[in-house]
């Protein structure tokens, strides 16, 4: 009898033994670091929607987990399957199964440092975006050209074009075309210093603060040199005032480029004489949108014009214009460019 009682005291004490050891195996997978000589990092990107067993599957597969059940197990238990958030994340091989689900817990995301200069138009934050893995070129432009979702984010124009303030963004991989967009904006709100909605009185004229960006956009993409865009500025205001109706047409080939989206070459002759309606070579006044996203300098110029009687510029290649308020100025302005150029071949 003696027998029977130390044979299950010793198949009880064996048992909590076992017990233990695995209890002290789940407790050192979970807290000690998977490799313990390894400082290397691996980014993983946890895709939005991920359940528990591929993201368990998808630490397993970079090397930065042992056990996938033990993963999955710690993770259930502990209460914390519906907290891990997705995105692009960055492990140390040193870090525990503890770490790693703290760190999903957190969201502690890499974030991308996106810069977007002054002058891009949609199409090259478009491919800014792609290239750098945040946004898909496609969905993106076709957004920013969606009135009825323009619409909810509070811009009640055709395009987003303008709107989507030049400057360093930090994004992270999964994030949403829509949220890319609102934060653009929500920063043109914020740095801009325009009112879109509020009349003007610039240079003798009433004009919108929608207007007043799309000459800054012109401004933006004909000027080189900060000192000269009030200069320029101050080019289209005078030929929007002008009582020549010939004169009213603003004559920037940056609006032609822009409507043939031909970003490089020469434009030829043929490419001012196409119907569009960017082209100021035919349109008169400022075009249906801005041509690009204007920094402060060229939005404070179209809202500052310097005071001059300049209708005419031609710039040269070392980004300086030549200021006329003649036609026959201008002219010979051109002859000179030409001269220059031809004697510097």
């Amino acid at each position: 009898m003696d027998n029977i009682f130390l044979s299950k005291k010793n198949i009880l004490i064996i048992i909590i033994i076992l017990f233990m050891v695995f209890l002290l195996s789940l407790i050192i997978s979970i807290f000690l670091p998977t490799r313990f000589f390894n400082n290397e990092y691996k980014r993983v990107y946890i895709i939005y929607g991920s359940g528990l067993k591929k993201i368990s599957k998808d630490l397993y597969d970079n090397g930065l987990i042992r056990n996938k059940k033990i993963f999955e197990m710690y993770v259930f238990l502990s209460g914390n399957h519906k907290k891990l958030k997705a995105g692009e994340y960055e492990f140390n091989f040193k870090q525990s199964i503890y770490d790693i689900t703290e760190k999903m817990i957190r969201g502690d995301v890499i974030s991308h440092k996106i810069i977007i200069p002054e002058g891009s138009d949609i199409y090259d934050i478009a491919e800014i975006l792609q290239q750098n893995n945040i946004a898909v070129k496609d969905i993106f432009l076709a957004l920013v050209k969606d009135q009825e979702f323009l619409r909810t984010i509070g811009i009640n124009y055709k395009s987003a074009e303008g709107l989507l303030f030049p400057d360093t963004y930090n994004f992270i991989k999964g994030i949403d075309e829509k949220t890319i967009i609102k934060t653009m904006y929500n920063q043109f709100l914020e740095k801009a210093g325009l009112n879109l909605e509020k009349i003007y009185n610039v240079y003798g004229l009433s004009m919108t603060g929608y207007k007043i960006l799309k000459l800054a956009s012109i401004i933006e993409k004909e000027s080189k040199l900060d000192s000269e865009r009030p200069k320029i500025a101050s080019v289209f205001y005078n030929r929007l005032k002008s009582q020549e109706p010939y004169m009213k047409r603003l004559e920037s080939c940056a609006t032609v480029r822009y409507g043939l989206q031909k970003k490089t070459g020469v434009l030829t002759y043929q490419d001012l004489k196409v119907q569009s309606d960017y082209n100021t070579y035919i349109i008169i006044g400022l075009p249906p949108t801005p041509i690009c996203n204007p920094g402060v300098k060229s939005i404070q110029a179209a809202l500052h014009p310097e005071e001059t009687n300049y209708k005419y510029f031609v710039v040269y290649e070392n980004g300086q214009h030549t200021f006329s308020e003649t036609i026959e100025e201008h002219n010979a302005a051109k002859y000179k460019y030409k001269i220059n150029r031809k004697f510097k071949k």
